[in-house]
């Protein structure tokens, strides 16, 4: 039996680049969806902290919504989350991704 494993890695000059490859790594729909509760998560932990004006409880809400996402990553796509090579690129790249999810320009 062979075994098979693609193994996508790119260097992006450009956000538009970046993006498509993100998708690419995360091209299962529960990853996708594992991301969208992560992002929620942390975003509503970050805004209700920041609202409390609760720098601990900001950064504790912002790892929080990371390490579901991480998780998905790694229990779905069964990779390494893209974070680590460019994290500037990958957050708006996942915000970018969710914010179509919610929108409805891409199934959830």
């Amino acid at each position: 039996m062979v075994n098979i494993s693609a193994k996508l890695d790119v260097s992006a000059s450009n956000m538009k680049e970046y993006y498509v490859y993100y998708l690419a790594k995360h091209s299962k729909q529960w990853t996708r969806r594992v991301h969208l509760v992560g992002t929620v998560v942390g975003a509503v932990g970050v805004a209700a902290s920041v609202a409390r004006l609760d720098a601990i409880g900001a950064a504790v809400s912002a790892a929080v919504g990371t390490a579901i996402c991480w998780a998905g990553d790694a229990a779905v796509e069964k990779t390494q989350p893209t974070t680590f090579k460019n994290p500037l690129w990958s957050v708006y790249a996942n915000f970018k991704m969710v914010g179509e999810m919610i929108s409805g320009k891409m199934s959830i």
